[in-house]
């Protein structure tokens, strides 16, 4: 878990769990591939923060804040999922939404899902990142 968000989420008092996938990656990455190329990392798009919260009809939504530290246009797929415990079992919800952002724009993304906050609140948990790393 970030530590902001982890800040942020106790202040609340809410009884789910947030963790991100920023593609940080591992401390110590391997520098080079088995071909010899080196590794880069075009991803520009970067999760700057994410925030839970109940939408107008009750929905869990989570807000995310995206910028792009790129010099032109980047898109990504943003994907979270939403898991809640319940008496039968653990059930998952997914969903995502198509980023786009010009060069050094910083914007709010609302994913909705399809459960209740207070569903989650009770004892659920919340994943974010880009499609390809969650």
């Amino acid at each position: 878990m970030q530590r902001r968000q982890f800040l942020s989420l106790t202040a609340v008092g809410l009884g789910g769990c947030v963790s991100a996938s920023d593609g940080s990656g591992p401390r110590n990455p391997p520098t080079t591939p088995e071909d010899g190329e080196p590794v880069q990392d075009t991803r520009s798009l970067r999760i700057v923060d994410a925030v839970p919260r109940e939408g107008g009809d009750g929905a869990l939504v989570l807000v995310v804040t995206v910028e792009n530290t790129a010099s032109g246009t980047r898109s990504d797929q943003l994907v979270a999922k939403a898991t809640v415990e319940t008496d039968d079992g653990t059930t998952e919800y997914e969903t995502s939404r198509e980023v786009s952002l010009d060069a050094g724009v910083e914007a709010e993304v609302e994913l909705s899902f399809d459960i209740t906050y207070e569903a989650w609140t009770s004892g659920g948990g919340l994943s974010y990142g880009w499609d390809d790393q969650l």
